[in-house]
This record gives C-alpha cells, sequence and structure tokens, in this order.
C-alpha cells in the first residue's frame, strides 16, 4: 500500500500484521522463516519478529520450533469460516460452484478481483475424480488469466487502458498477446456470455467462465469451471460451454 492509498487513520504495526497474514495465505508462501517475511515485507527483522509473535499469541500464527517455520493458525481457520458465513456473495455463489462441478465433472472456483490489479481464488468445489486442485487464496494478474476478460468487460474505457498499458504477457503458445484483438473480445462481452480458454494461459489447462453481478449489474466476481484439456474431447467440452451458458444466463435474472 502507497502513501497515497493510505487511509486518513493509519497504524502501521497493523498494516504490518494485514501482510504478514496475506503473504502466509498464499500456496507458494504458506510456510517461511522470519527472515524471510521480513525480507518479502520491507520491514526489519526486530519488527516483524514483535509482529509474528502477537500472533502467534492470538492463534493467527503457528510457529515450529524445529523448521523456525510460520504458518496461519488455528484462529485463521475460525475466522475463514465466520467470514464465509456472514459474506451474502458466497452464500449466493456456493450453490452454483456445487452445480457446476457436479454438472461438469470439474473443479468449480469463485474468482474475485483483489488490490494490486490481481485476482484470487475465493471458494472452490471439486468434481469428479479426476479433478485440477486450485488452491483458495491464490492470486495471480488480472491480465495473465482468462477470468481477467470479465474484469476489463465491466471497466470504463480509462480503466482498460490502465490494465492493458504494459501489453498482454505470453504465458503458452495459445496466449493471445494481440491487445487490440483482446479489447475487441471484452468489450463485446454480455452479462450472459460465457468465456472459453483451452491451454490458453496454462498449457494442458481447460476453464470456462461467466460473469457474477450484483443486484445493480455491477461485477461481484467469476464462476469458473477447470479441467485437464486431454480429459476433455470436442462433445465433452461443447457439454461444459453448455452447462456454463445455462448458469450464465440464470445468475442474470
Amino acid at each position: 500500500m502507497g502513501a497515497a492509498e493510505r487511509p486518513a487513520y493509519f497504524s502501521p504495526s497493523v498494516d504490518t500484521a494485514a501482510r504478514v497474514l496475506e503473504l502466509l495465505s498464499r500456496y507458494r508462501t504458506r510456510s517461511a522463516t522470519l527472515s524471510e517475511i521480513a525480507a518479502a515485507l520491507g520491514v526489519s527483522k526486530t519488527t516483524c519478529l514483535r509482529v509474528v509473535r502477537t500472533l502467534v499469541a492470538h492463534g493467527l500464527l503457528a510457529h515450529d520450533e524445529h523448521s523456525k517455520r510460520y504458518g496461519l493458525g488455528y484462529f485463521a481457520v475460525v475466522l475463514g469460516a465466520r467470514a464465509e458465513e456472514g459474506l451474502d456473495t458466497l452464500h449466493r455463489v456456493r450453490p452454483l460452484l456445487v452445480e457446476a462441478a457436479r454438472r461438469t465433472g470439474l473443479t468449480a472456483a469463485f474468482v474475485q478481483r483483489v488490490p494490486q490489479d490481481r485476482m484470487m481464488y475465493v471458494a472452490k468445489e471439486q468434481g469428479g475424480a479426476a479433478h485440477l486442485t486450485v488452491s483458495v487464496g491464490n492470486r495471480f494478474p488480472v491480465t495473465s488469466v482468462s477470468y481477467g476478460k470479465w474484469v476489463l468487460a465491466f471497466e470504463d474505457e480509462d480503466e482498460r487502458d490502465r490494465l492493458l498499458a504494459d501489453g498482454l504477457p505470453r504465458l503458452t503458445p495459445h496466449t493471445r498477446t494481440d491487445v487490440a484483438e483482446y479489447r475487441a473480445q471484452v468489450t463485446a462481452l454480455a452479462p450472459g456470455d460465457v468465456v472459453v480458454s483451452r491451454n490458453e494461459y496454462v498449457n494442458g489447462v481447460h476453464a470456462v467462465s461467466c460473469p457474477v453481478l450484483d443486484p445493480r449489474g455491477r461485477l461481484e466476481g467469476v464462476l469458473a469451471v477447470l479441467g485437464l484439456s486431454e480429459s476433455l474431447d470436442e462433445a465433452e467440452a461443447g457439454h461444459v460451454r453448455d452447462v456454463m451458458g445455462d448458469i450464465a444466463a440464470r445468475t442474470q435474472r
């Protein structure tokens, strides 16, 4: 968080604690030493030590004495469960996740935009036996995933310009990096549409997504199903698209 983004009443120690929790909630950094945490956050080890020990005392972090590594603690699980219970969006989306996973046999996920122009898996529902695993809390740049197209579809031209200012990364041989083509695609998207991505952002992954809107027609997040491309023939891929198209149409009513 930059100085210009800080609220009028700002606590540096609380900010550091929040960033520690955010760091350890990510799949790739779910376990880290004090030195690793301090380096990742750009704070001194002394400051970091005070913060992590306080979080351990409250059960928000756990510390392994043998490995000297920190991770989320038992009370973080309680907070996560209570947060999900209190979020109206997840109450509405959970049945859709279950339906999408059941009808397609794929992994269903709800994805939302988070700060620093990223998206994050907020909830998931596993499909059949041969499913693709996603990790709740995993984050990725908006323009590095097919779900990000929905973000741009519901933004104004100025925000699209900002998000596309650095171009589009080529992540696989199938990634489309032509900004004009990308912009035309997102501009044409409508609320009841679906976005299909096959090997475009991750080799071997087939993803189909649709938007989830609030009562005022604003984007709340993206509902997606993901599977292994090699396990989906043309007919099966068509079935997945049809299922998501049906769900997309119903979420707009």
